[in-house]
This record gives structure tokens, sequence and C-alpha cells, in this order.
């Protein structure tokens, strides 16, 4: 069934409409997977050749072998450091057995002359006695469109990481490796291939009398939040100074107190039948200010305003989630497969008496979050949702 879309609304946030680009081709994948939890969570992310605002054409200063891996790394720890430190986080502690394996990680990818392949080759036990909460971003980017500079680069890398924005399906998990607040070490890897390619590991995890730092409930709860479409709340202040261009600086400044904090989506917010309220970013309702009815507003992040969740949907002005239809839109024109007769789902998470048949394919262009259960849904037609939990798994069954 192809699904009918209601054209964007006015008003888009800027923000929304930039994209990065990093050349020809960009890989990294993030793993996560813990000593007391058998499952673990994986994501690939391929760069487009262009954005919206820069030519693919456009080269930056071509790096050469010349390249000081041995300065990426010691600068690649530095800046996961300082953005931990941004978000009140301990620093990670660097240590030869972490290190070792990410030289060995990254020499293999480049070795191997077809670069990074969904993480094969992990082992965790290599990593012993740092091996649990054992987590691994890797990645690769063309020498081409960086510069020549370690910090420089090791700058890009960590901002993709935090990004995602070359990430078709997003959950953040680079990000979330990088601010668990359950992990003390880390190790870095770093080869120059000569395909042209520079290869990056970062291997963290804890031994075990870090890891008696925090419980099973914690680390477990946290990971759980993998699975949602937009990343913890937090800050980078290289990566929330690009924002500022087109927009009031005051929206993406998290306030000392916590009253107001954000975190990146992609997507947006629809109002169902009647009006909805907005608010500034201290959460004061607007008195002449209201989305219509029926109507799609572009979204760039969650905030998090004195507690409740709200979207961004123009400069200061936000809409509590509850009182709109969140939803993100990176799954367009994908394919789903319902698993059993599954019920369908109205605007408002209701379920109705229509169903569909066991095995049956429908296209979908949207997924939803209810902000209070994480429970998703996906568009498949005019006010038609089916549960996640009803689809054939994403996971083993990747969507078409």
């Amino acid at each position: 069934m192809k699904i009918n879309k209601r054209s964007i609304a006015v008003l888009f946030s800027t923000a929304l409409l930039i994209t990065t680009t990093f050349g020809t081709a960009a890989t990294s994948f993030a793993d996560t997977t813990t000593s007391d939890a058998t499952t673990s969570t994986e994501q690939v992310q391929t760069a487009n050749q262009s954005s919206a605002n820069d030519s693919a054409t456009t080269a930056k200063t071509q790096a050469t072998t010349a390249v000081d891996a041995s300065a990426i790394k010691t600068a690649m720890l530095s800046e996961i450091n300082d953005l931990r430190a941004q978000n009140g986080l301990n620093a990670l502690t660097e240590v030869g057995v972490l290190n070792n394996y990410a030289q060995q990680r990254t020499d293999s990818f480049a070795g191997n002359g077809t670069g990074i392949d969904n993480h094969v080759g992990w082992d965790s036990s290599n990593m012993a006695p740092y091996n649990l909460t054992a987590e691994e971003n890797i990645g690769q980017l063309p020498l081409g469109t960086l510069s020549n500079d370690p910090t420089e680069i090791a700058k890009t890398i960590t901002q993709e990481f935090y990004n995602e924005k070359n990430d078709t399906i997003p959950n953040y998990g680079h990000r979330k490796n990088m601010l668990n607040p359950y992990v003390g070490y880390i190790g870095i890897g770093v080869t120059i291939g000569t395909n042209g390619m520079i290869y990056f590991s970062q291997e963290i995890g804890n031994d075990a009398t870090y890891a008696a730092k925090s419980s099973f409930n914690d680390r477990n709860v946290y990971y759980l939040t993998t699975k949602n479409d937009y990343a913890n709340a937090s800050k980078y202040a290289s990566v929330d100074a690009e924002r500022n261009n087109s927009n009031a600086a005051a929206d993406y400044q998290a306030k000392s107190d916590n009253s107001y904090v954000f975190s990146d989506i992609r997507g947006g917010a629809s109002t169902r039948n009647s009006y909805v309220n907005m608010y500034d970013r201290d959460g004061k309702l607007y008195t002449n200010l209201r989305l219509a009815p029926g109507t799609d507003w572009g979204s760039d992040i969650v905030a998090v305003i004195n507690g409740s969740y709200y979207l961004h949907v123009s400069n200061n002005g936000f809409v509590k989630a509850a009182d709109v239809l969140p939803w993100a839109s990176f799954l367009a024109g994908k394919v789903i497969t319902a698993n059993n007769n599954a019920v369908i789902y109205d605007d408002y998470g209701n379920p109705t008496s229509r169903t569909v048949s066991t095995g049956s394919r429908w296209a979908t262009d949207r997924r939803s979050i209810d902000f209070n259960t994480n429970v998703k849904y996906y568009r498949i037609g005019t006010n038609a949702w089916l549960l996640e939990s009803d689809l054939v798994n994403t996971k083993t069954n990747p969507l078409d």
C-alpha cells in the first residue's frame, strides 16, 4: 500500500535540513555488549556523497601518508574525554591492552583491502581483563576529505560518531558508547591504509573492579535506551555551535540548572484534530501562538524542559510531546511485514477494528514512539499504524 503523505507545513527548523558529507565513502559502526547480558546492538552508517550545503566536489586539504597516526590517537582520547566532561562524566583511562586490541582491529581493516564489515572478527575476550561492559566504535574515512591536522581529524571522527547524520536508521549507538556513564577504560587504534582511507577504533570497557561500581540494573536500563529514535540528552560544544547558523542561539544551549536539555531526532510532529499550544524554551506558554489541527511540523530535537518532553518546531518554539504525534522520518520507502493478524492503531495509539493479515507487507514512511513507554508504531496509511511487536523482527529480518 502506498502511503498518503501530508505536505510538510510552512515551518521547518533549519537544522533539520543540514547534512554532512565525508566525500565518496564513509562508514562507521557501533557495537555494545555486556558481560552480564547475551544481547548486543549494532548499527551501520554510510555517508551520502553530498549535503544540502556542501558540494561533493569540494574537498579539504588532501591528507597523505605523512599523517601522524599516533598524534590522532592522542587527540581522539582528548576529544572524547572533553565530550564526557561537558556531560558531567568521568574521563576514560587509556590502557595498553585496549590500545593493542584497537590497533589490531584497525590494522586488520586496512589489511583486508575491503574495509570494515559490521564488526566482523570482533571478540571482546581479546580485551580482557577490561572486557566487562565491552563496547566498540569503528569507522573509516577517505583521507581526501580531511585536513592534515591530527586535532581536526580527531574532532571530525568524534563529531561523526556523535551525530550519526549519515546513518540511514540511527540509534545513536556511537554517541551512547562514548557517553556511557558506566565505563572507565578505553583503547584507540588508527591505521592509515594504502587505499587512501583512515581506519579508527575505540575499544571501551571495564575490569571487574570498575564494573562493580554500577549495578546490573543501572547498565541494563542504560543499554535498553539504545533502541530509542533519539539520543540521551547531551551536549557537545563544537556540534551544538553549528545549530546557531540560522536559529536563535538560545534554542540550543543547555541551562546550568538542567531545566532545559535536548537531544537530536530526525523527523517531526503532527497535530491531530485540535489546536496545539506552543511554549518557549523555559516551558512558558505562548498566549498568541498555536499549531493548527492536521498539520505536520519538522523537528530537529527532543527537549527535556523541567522534566517533561517537548519537540522543537520553530525558533524558541516547542510543543509538548504528549500533545502531538511525534515521528521519525528516516524509514520512508521501507517495507515492513506483519507476523500475525495485527491490529491497526489510529493516530492516538488506540486499537481499531481493522487488522492486517499474517505475512502481509506494507510500505511505511514514519515510525512513531510513545515517549512515556518507548512503544513504537509504524505508519502504513492515513491514521493507520502497526505496533513494532506485531512485525517480523527488523533486527534479524532487515527492512526492505
